[in-house]
Parts: structure tokens; sequence; C-alpha cells
């Protein structure tokens, strides 16, 4: 049996580690029913003894709402997550703080 220490995709597998089991915030019988899969298939990825597959990120992070898993990808390619916005005029106020930025930068250019 893998572990936290041994796994080969320590990273990934070391956030789910701490999650589920050190933190205890979410039951795996829980987000594997909402994941549409296998406990035991979740308990094995979460233990090392399975890499988890990359296409099942979207149905972690919705079962979950853990942003972290995607933040895990997302920061060392230099990106940060942004929510859809639906509300119009949050999305009014947010194009207009962007031109203010990008009029702040043409001028030092």
């Amino acid at each position: 049996m893998s572990n936290l220490n041994n796994s080969p995709n320590y990273g990934f597998q070391a956030l789910l580690y701490y999650r589920f089991i050190i933190e205890k915030t979410y039951r795996v019988d829980d987000i594997s029913k909402a994941m549409n899969i296998h406990k035991d298939t979740l308990y094995r990825y979460v233990r090392g003894e399975n890499k988890f597959p990359i296409d099942q990120i979207s149905s972690l992070v919705n079962a979950t709402k853990d942003l972290r898993y995607l933040e895990y990808f997302c920061d060392p390619c230099g990106y940060t997550l942004l929510p859809k916005i639906k509300d119009k005029t949050t999305v009014k106020v947010i194009s207009n703080i962007a031109k203010i930025l990008q009029s702040a930068v043409e001028e030092e250019s």
C-alpha cells in the first residue's frame, strides 16, 4: 500500500490525502457518490495507490466545491482562477476596472 511519502504523484495526491484523511474535510463515501465513482476507487486515489485521472478533476471540484484542486494546476502555470460572473452589474463594474487598469498601463508605456 502506498502512502503520502512514496506516491509517484506526490503533490496532487498529498493534497487529496491532506484534505480527506488528515483534515477530514470530506467523506469519501459522499464525494465518490457525487463523482459517480466507486468509493474504493476514490480511496485508491486518496491513498496514492492509483494516480488521479486528470479528466476527473472537474468532477472532484464540483463534488467538493474545493478550488484548491484546480489551483494546484493553475498556480505553477501563472494563472489565477476567476469564477464566472452572472450578475450584469458586477460584469460592468469589473469591465470598467479593467479599462481603467489598461489605460494606466498604456500611460506608463
